[in-house]
């Protein structure tokens, strides 16, 4: 892999790779889980999305959601929000070549480039781009980013304030993102040979405990102001010893296990092993330094352990994955060059996971959303002259529905868009203004049991739409 020392050169090439490999999240036409409620409120009552993201602390979120719902008419809306979220990949992904170049991180541009991109490789990115209603959480990450080189030049009180409202904004996109300060953190003091200041550690402590302070008023008194609410979702842990077991064996197992979703055994232990030869490696730039990336990376789990929600999705781990794997892909470096290995074999590494991030889209987003949409869409037609102006409602009794994926991971690869009950208005709503029919969609529309549908109305069954001979 020779690359040119030009930025720009450089930067196209990372582009162009990324470009490749996220492919089907632009390339193809389909709609996901919480993408159908986004398409139905964005039509019926947009103020809903911005009330249900100002609840769940996420203000500026909730804000650009609300903005954009209205430009959404139907699914190719959510093409371009895909889109938009494999630019800001880009731009994440220069950004942190950059920042690892600034820093003299690695012996090599190739080796930086290798970096950059295969972070940018990580489940949680690939269920960012892959979700339409995640587009803003990249942008969070970047925030994040520019909040920590902001803070790491000659930190005055300008950038002290400048860098605390940079990370204060990224929380309020999503925080699990925000988090990913720690991962500049991280890059910068354990993996360059410079010696760490106590003085910065402090200053770099502080800024991020003002943005956690931040969210937690945004998840907190925010939602009590303006609608006498909060959440569940944001409810303190009554028990830490059984969310600590629980952060050990899922969150921390799947950021370990980097790009494997089946979190084999074999690959926790070859991975585990890599990932020492990095903490070696980063000994040998500081005694200390193992000691700080341990710290800084159980720092970043800090809004998992203490909520009471127990729920370890990719697209909530992305900080304590990228931290991992930044130790993750040092060891890879580290041991390559004591195997004397020449740089252009970093290629299969970067070829292999452009592999499975496109498999990955393409078999747990893109073809069983396809696939389930077409049935539902047919299965409505069916049912519902394209003349009759009475209520459809959903049954959904089922909760072994039969999966179209072959296989799922918590509620994002290969999840049953079907299996959802509140995804049933939106697709719901597609179908009747692509084919131009008259049916209503009531306030709610699912029924739980075999029991009749109230007044004039039509019932669509899941069991009908997946047949368990499927």
């Amino acid at each position: 892999m020779n690359i040119s020392d030009n930025k720009l050169k450089t930067w196209f090439f990372l582009a162009l790779l990324l470009l490749i490999c996220y492919s089907p999240v632009y390339l193809t036409n389909y709609a996901f889980s919480d993408d159908w409620t986004y398409l139905y409120s964005s039509f019926n009552d947009p103020s809903s999305l911005l009330k249900w993201d100002l609840l769940s602390g996420r203000p500026v979120y909730g804000v650009l959601r609300y903005w954009y719902a209205f430009f959404t008419t139907d699914t190719v809306s959510f093409v371009y929000l895909r889109l938009f979220s494999v630019f800001s990949l880009i731009a994440l992904c220069c950004y942190i070549y950059e920042f690892t170049c600034k820093r003299e991180i690695f012996d090599n541009n190739t080796q930086r480039i290798t970096f950059s991109l295969l972070l940018c490789l990580l489940p949680s990115f690939q269920v960012f781009a892959a979700w339409a209603v995640c587009f803003p959480y990249i942008i969070s990450v970047l925030f994040s980013g520019i909040s920590y080189s902001i803070l790491s030049k000659n930190p005055d009180r300008y950038r002290i304030v400048l860098s605390a409202i940079v990370l204060a904004i990224s929380f309020a996109i999503y925080q699990p993102a925000a988090m990913s300060f720690l991962f500049f953190a991280s890059t910068d003091i354990c993996l360059s040979k410079r010696n760490v200041d106590k003085k910065e550690l402090i200053v770099i402590l502080l800024i991020l405990s003002f943005g956690m302070f931040t969210a937690l008023i945004f998840a907190k008194i925010l939602p009590i102001e303006l609608y006498g609410e909060i959440l569940s979702r944001t409810n303190f842990t009554p028990n830490i010893v059984k969310k600590i077991e629980w952060f050990i064996r899922e969150p921390l197992k799947n950021a370990i296990c980097n790009f494997d979703l089946g979190r084999r055994i074999l690959y926790v232990i070859i991975s585990l092993a890599i990932m020492a030869a990095g903490i070696v490696k980063i000994k040998s730039y500081g005694k200390h330094k193992p000691y700080l990336f341990m710290v800084l990376l159980i720092l970043s789990a800090i809004p998992n352990l203490i909520v009471s929600e127990s729920f370890a999705a990719y697209r909530s781990i992305t900080a304590i994955a990228m931290i991992a794997t930044s130790i993750f892909i040092t060891g890879i470096f580290t041991l390559l060059q004591k195997t004397a290995i020449s740089k252009i074999h970093y290629s299969p590494l970067i070829i292999g996971a452009m592999f499975l991030v496109n498999n990955n889209i393409r078999t747990g987003f893109s073809t069983p959303q396809q696939i389930e949409y077409n049935l539902f869409d047919r299965e409505v037609i069916r049912m519902v002259p394209k003349e009759y102006t009475g209520k459809i409602y959903y049954r959904l009794i089922d909760n072994d529905l039969p999966r179209l994926a072959s296989s799922s991971k918590y509620d994002e690869f290969g999840t049953l868009s079907l299996g959802i009950p509140w995804t049933f208005q939106g697709m719901a709503y597609s179908v009747k203004k692509l084919n131009n029919m008259k049916f209503v969609i009531p306030g709610n529309p699912i029924i739980y049991d075999d029991s009749n549908c109230p007044g004039n109305c039509i019932i669509i069954d899941s069991r009908a739409i997946l047949p368990k001979s499927r």
